[in-house]
């Protein structure tokens, strides 16, 4: 069993085994009150969320791993007792009233008197849960049951409508209600799995968002966010510090451009962690080196030949790697490409470190110019160029001037 404490993210603060089904641990007197996550399988990462307040003795709970709801029951513990009575009553009224909503967006006809019923029995649920809801957050306004409740808001949507349509509506009234400025809730999961949800709108595959639009939608849903989050310092911190590590981590270096640069004087403040204050400032110091119409650093191959010393209407460099899956999709397309466009030089880095998987990949992509020192991250070029994430393509006209950066082929518009 392991115990997951949740800030920026969440990490590991304790670890007990499960003798014959049974666990206890003892929590410190000094424990910061919030939700822990109690991770009780590795492979399938089953967890339960706990929330501890320092007031009570001792919490007890069972759960039934192969019980469909998979959830914990508790036998001490007023306040989880609360809270996971509230989320198994919430998912009741609002599956049936999902089941509702599908039969109304179905049905044909509106004037049916079937149609009329369902339309008249969603109404009472809907009126019958928003009671329920509202009831339980006036009775628990003061304990962190009621206060992770009020976060768990729902707006019901007009079923006829197109689905495009509700799911728009649905974000509009996405922060309705939510404390985004309670510096209590950044020690629980809420916060960052409402920033993920909010963010997951434009990672949508059915809708099908091209990068640019996608980059658009992220950038407008961070300032949307750190507005929400601004009234405390805490909260804005929080946010601004799980944006860049998210931004960061899937390797969306425009959008984490946007942040460093537009909310510097926040990051500032808050970095206070030597290696984070020194990345970000590397970032910094990145897009200026790297912005449209610099001239690109030089590179010095393994033949002591140069970037300069290539001779080419334009020249692009990849920076790629064998144990990266989305360079073994792209290579293959660039080396096409590349035969088709003889005027465009490709310059191919590798952040191998295994000379033979280095080797294996070049052998069947012979129209790039290929390079590696096998120095993965540390390499020069790398630092150089301010790589982040693979694959990372650079483009420089006849003069090495750069004229764009790209993390995928398709976005890379030749001039």
């Amino acid at each position: 069993m392991v115990v997951k404490k949740f800030t920026i993210g969440s990490f590991d603060i304790a670890a007990v085994p499960i003798t014959n089904e049974f666990f206890k641990i003892t929590a410190p007197s000094d424990l910061e009150p919030g939700v822990y996550r109690f991770q009780y399988s590795q492979a399938n990462l089953d967890y339960v969320d706990i929330i501890i307040d320092g007031k009570e003795l001792e919490i007890a709970f069972e759960i039934d791993c192969n019980a469909p709801e998979n959830l914990p029951v508790f036998s001490k513990s007023e306040e989880n007792i609360n809270w996971y009575s509230f989320q198994k009553q919430q998912a009741q009224q609002l599956s049936k009233i999902e089941v509702l909503h599908q039969m109304l967006a179905q049905y044909p006809t509106t004037t049916d008197e079937i149609f009329l019923q369902t339309q008249n029995a969603t109404k009472r649920g809907i009126q019958n849960y928003q009671a329920f809801f509202e009831s339980f957050i006036k009775q628990n306004k003061n304990n962190w049951a009621g206060k992770l409740a009020a976060c768990n808001t729902y707006y019901f949507t007009d079923p006829k409508e197109l689905p495009k349509l509700q799911d728009y509506y649905k974000r509009e009234h996405f922060w309705d209600r939510i404390d985004c400025n309670n510096p209590e809730l950044i020690n629980t999961p809420i916060f960052t799995e409402k920033i993920l949800d909010y963010l997951r709108y434009y990672m949508n595959g059915a809708v099908q968002y091209s990068e640019e639009e996608m980059n658009a939608g992220f950038i407008k849903s961070v300032d949307t966010i750190m507005q929400k989050f601004s009234g405390s310092e805490a909260t804005k911190q929080f946010a601004i510090k799980y944006l860049q590590l998210g931004f960061k981590e899937i390797g969306n270096e425009k959008v984490l451009q946007y942040i460093d640069q537009k909310y510097q004087h926040i990051i500032e403040q808050c970095n206070d962690n030597t290696g984070e204050k020194s990345d970000f400032e590397k970032r910094m110091a990145g897009y200026q080196a790297m912005k449209i119409g610099s001239q690109a650093p030089n590179i010095t191959f393994t033949n002591n030949s140069t970037l300069y010393d290539i001779q080419s209407e334009q020249t692009l460099v990849v920076f790629w790697a064998s144990w990266c899956p989305h360079c073994m999709e792209e290579l293959p397309k660039i080396n096409i490409w590349a035969a088709e466009h003889p005027n465009t030089k490709v310059v191919a880095i590798s952040l191998d470190d295994d000379q033979t998987a280095y080797e294996t990949v070049i052998k069947e992509h012979q129209n790039l110019m290929h390079n590696t020192d096998l120095k993965r991250w540390e390499g020069k070029a790398v630092n150089d160029y301010y790589i982040y994430g693979t694959p990372t393509l650079v483009l420089l006209d006849k003069d090495k001037k750069i004229v764009g950066k790209y993390s995928k082929f398709e976005d890379l518009i030749v001039k």
